[in-house]
């Protein structure tokens, strides 16, 4: 949501200006406000209002996300008056609104917090409720009661049985789907294998209704993916009917290419080379064997690069799965070292191997991105027979 011309993050107290009196900002399916933060103002009911925000924050995640505004009043729905928030230490304050989400299951939902100053050490707190990835959320209260809120219109509804079905069944169709998409584009790329290939996809949860015109990013300046790919680019852009793509012309590098798709997915399809080679005589058998040092290198470069910008440009959901694919190899060496520096080949046992998606449930977060990859790459090697 834009105000005043400005993203989310970027907004000021002048800007929330604009908000007043504007029928264009009334409390909807998007905007909810608050004129103040009741479990800091009811201590003598204070689980029930934590309870309360706990079902505030799943309404929006039941349903397509949205934003709270704490510390602004509102008459018949439309924004009046910037009241503001005391607050002493907002680290603290935000910390503790975490700790009360933990409460929400199966996951906490993405919120993003954002502090704007008043004066008098006054605060208006805008919560950024992501559209929720694992639907249906519901809080578990001491009781063992167990809530299911939607946002409808300007205010959270009880979540009907149709509601409760349909968001379990969308979690369910997620896995279907992502399986779908890798059996499309691997069917694509076996049409035209020349060499044994992996392709590794970056699969955002939202990719089943994200339609981003990526190229028209690219081409006015608001997508910069020679940084944001850190290395893996080698040509420029290339528009096709699913987004945008990056070909290697080099007679160095023939075996890349990276596509980018409009619905937010990345791949990068990789030729393994084939080393032939026999070690003891011309009258043996020669064999051949695969080299994944190449594999290995292109992969950590998700991992050391800011394609996850990508995704907080566009205010995507930032939860992701690695895909990685292997087409091809069966029956090929593999150069592997064991504790003690020995070789110690061994076979590939099959021509396809689908390895199971890695999910990173937070892209933005260095830590998980860099175990994602690390367990992405110990899971490929595993698959190929590579002992480690």
């Amino acid at each position: 949501m834009r105000i005043n011309n400005k993203e989310f993050g970027e907004w000021t107290a002048d800007d929330l200006q604009v908000l007043l009196s504007n029928d264009a900002y009334r409390e909807n399916n998007f905007i909810d406000y608050k004129v103040n933060f009741a479990p800091l103002l009811d201590k003598n009911n204070k689980k029930e209002k934590q309870a309360e925000f706990r079902n505030d924050v799943c309404s929006f995640a039941n349903a397509d996300g949205g934003y709270i505004f704490y510390g602004i009043g509102e008459t018949s729905g439309v924004a009046s008056i910037l009241a503001g928030i005391s607050i002493p230490n907002i680290d603290h304050f935000e910390l503790d609104r975490r700790n009360e989400l933990q409460a929400i299951r199966p996951t906490v939902p993405d919120v993003t917090f954002s502090f704007i100053s008043l004066q008098d050490d006054k605060y208006i707190v805008v919560l950024h409720v992501q559209r929720g990835l694992y639907k249906p959320y519901i809080t578990e209260e001491p009781e063992g009661q167990f809530h299911f809120y939607i946002r409808h219109g300007n205010k959270k509804q009880a979540m009907s049985y149709t509601e409760i079905r349909n968001g379990f069944l969308n979690a369910a169709m997620l896995s279907e789907d992502i399986k779908s998409f890798r059996k499309e584009r691997l069917e694509e790329h076996i049409t035209e294998m020349k060499k044994p290939f992996a392709l590794v996809q970056l699969i955002p949860a939202t990719f089943r209704s994200d339609c981003v015109p990526m190229y028209d990013l690219y081409r006015e300046g608001k997508l910069n993916f020679d940084d944001l790919f850190n290395g893996m680019i080698y040509d420029r852009a290339v528009p096709n009917v699913d987004g945008i793509y990056f070909p290697d012309y080099s007679e160095q590098r023939d075996f890349e290419q990276l596509q980018i798709f409009n619905n937010g997915a990345v791949e990068l399809k990789m030729d393994f080379q084939i080393r032939e080679q026999n070690l003891r005589s011309q009258q043996l058998k020669t064999e051949r064997y695969l080299i994944i040092f190449d594999f290995e290198a292109e992969t950590q470069k998700i991992d050391t690069g800011k394609h996850h910008k990508m995704y907080q440009k566009l205010g995507r959901s930032t939860a992701m799965y690695v895909c990685v694919t292997i087409v091809g190899c069966k029956g090929l060496w593999n150069y592997t070292v064991n504790a003690y520096g020995a070789n110690t080949p061994t076979k590939v046992d099959r021509n396809q191997i689908v390895c199971t998606p890695i999910e990173i449930r937070n892209i933005q977060d260095d830590v998980q991105v860099k175990e994602g990859i690390e367990n992405c790459i110990r899971m490929t090697k595993y698959s190929l027979g590579i002992r480690m």
